[in-house]
């Protein structure tokens, strides 16, 4: 389930700022979710990427991040403690296909 599907079945979001970016996840631009590939404790990741999935790779004689992230423990638009608040929906959240190794 995501996006739509997580707003028809009744997910409790934290704050429209975390909501919104979790929809985004995946796209150009920032977006948060959870990944759980790693361990059983979730990860929430805030992840901003430069480029769409479908555009082609840049060209350039310097390196360039096309994908960066970093692990949150907090909201970043609310505050809250992510594994508090969804300690009982993370699975929903989980996309952990969007992760990129280090």
């Amino acid at each position: 389930m995501l996006g739509k599907d997580l707003r028809e079945a009744g997910m409790k979001w934290c704050c429209k700022g975390f909501q919104g970016n979790f929809q985004m996840a995946g796209s150009r631009g920032f977006g948060i979710f959870v990944s759980t590939k790693d361990g059983p404790e979730p990860r929430f990741i805030l992840q901003h990427r430069a480029l769409d999935e479908s555009s082609p790779i840049l060209n350039t004689t310097y390196p360039v991040s096309v994908v960066s992230g970093a692990y949150i423990q907090f909201c970043p638009w609310c505050g809250v403690r992510l594994k508090e608040f969804y300690r009982d929906t993370y699975r929903e959240l989980d996309r952990s296909d969007l992760t990129v190794p280090i």
